[in-house]
């Protein structure tokens, strides 16, 4: 995938070529937007990137001339721009399906750790179980609690048992507090059975 990047500016590049580059684009760089459209039909770029306040006319006809077809088919145009666009160019934006870089791209955005409302069963002493409801989150291989399971004695755990709704799963774990204070039952053993 090819991603045409048009910038002078080293704070707009250094910003966006990283961005693109975690995407698997190989990057192609103009610094003049003239020459730019002149090579567009032969670079046949993915996406576009340029700025709006650096090219404040030039941008709109960019985007009329690659929506047209040339320089290929769905190519996707994107603004990389700190302050935002006025509300006519916004509009005119919108119109021409120009998309925000920023929105799209932006590494500042934290993503939140995904995770599962499970229901879990922990094997007491005395062959007695307890259930609670907790999060389970695949990436980290963590139950996260509210509050710490009851009389559990030890730190390690050796019968536990999970439903997310679809499937059991049965594993041993070990208990431990998390960096914000919560309670985790870090897996071990995982065993999983579809029901």
């Amino acid at each position: 995938m090819k991603a045409l990047v048009i910038s002078d500016r080293e704070e707009i590049i250094n910003h966006v070529t990283p961005l693109l580059k975690e995407k698997d684009f190989d990057l192609i760089h103009y610094r003049w937007i003239i020459k730019a459209l002149d090579n567009i039909e032969e670079i046949q770029p993915e996406i576009i990137v340029l700025s709006a306040m650096e090219y404040p006319r030039h941008w709109k006809t960019l985007a009329g001339f690659v929506q047209s077809g040339i320089g290929g088919n769905d190519v996707k145009l994107y603004l990389y721009d700190k302050e935002p666009l006025s509300t006519e160019d916004a509009k005119k934006a919108y119109d021409l399906g120009i998309l925000s870089f920023e929105e799209n791209f932006n590494q500042n955005e934290k993503t939140p750790a995904a995770f599962v409302n499970v229901e879990v069963a922990l094997n007491e002493t005395l062959s007695r179980f307890k259930f609670y409801d907790a999060k389970y989150y695949p990436e980290t291989n963590c139950i996260l609690f509210n509050t710490a399971p009851e009389n559990v004695e030890n730190k390690f755990i050796k019968y536990i048992s999970m439903y997310d709704g679809n499937k059991v799963s049965s594993f041993s774990g070990e208990l431990k507090m998390n960096d914000d204070d919560n309670f985790c039952i870090y897996v071990k053993d995982y065993y999983e059975k579809e029901i």
